[in-house]
């Protein structure tokens, strides 16, 4: 084997040794960074879950997904009325639709239902950040498998009105 060739082995074993020795991030309830954990491990922060709903039963908030779906990062707002959401329109005029026009069922979620997201049980990663003192989260993640693609999804909360 060359001279030249030894380095770069070297280097390329360090590299693939280095990104399968850490997980993803595990979130906590103070909107802080989130400290890497191995695969595997259980949540270090097991006090988190499981994250209190929401008390309000009418009211509306902006709404954006990130997964693998045609309408991620798109900005919803949705209304929900006796705890149900009730519906859920695009907030901007984007590719395809106007502001105001309806969007899909599956972007009609209310905030407990993406609390219900976070406390999932046996998912392989979650993330949360809740800001202390605020009553609901301003985001959540979800990987419910560690072996399966393009499941993952996210959801951002802004806006909150009570109504």
């Amino acid at each position: 084997m060359s001279k030249q060739v030894v380095p770069l082995l070297v280097c390329a074993a360090v590299l693939v040794a280095g990104c399968g020795a850490r997980g993803g991030a595990t979130g906590d309830s103070t909107g802080g960074t989130p400290e890497p954990t191995p695969r595997g491990t259980p949540d270090p922060n097991p006090t988190a879950a499981p994250w209190p709903a929401y008390d309000v039963e009418d009211y509306t908030y902006t709404l954006r997904t990130s997964c693998f779906c045609g309408d991620r990062g798109v900005p919803v707002v949705v209304t929900v009325r006796d705890g149900k959401a009730a519906a859920a329109v695009y907030a901007h005029r984007g590719s395809g639709h106007a502001a105001g026009y309806p969007a899909g069922d599956w972007m009609r979620v209310t905030i407990n239902d993406v609390i219900d997201a976070a406390n999932t049980k046996h998912a392989y990663q979650v993330r949360v950040n809740w800001p202390k003192g605020q009553d609901y989260p301003t985001s959540v993640w979800v990987d419910r498998d560690q072996n399966i693609a393009d499941e993952e999804i996210g959801y951002s909360i802004r806006n909150v009105t009570p109504d």
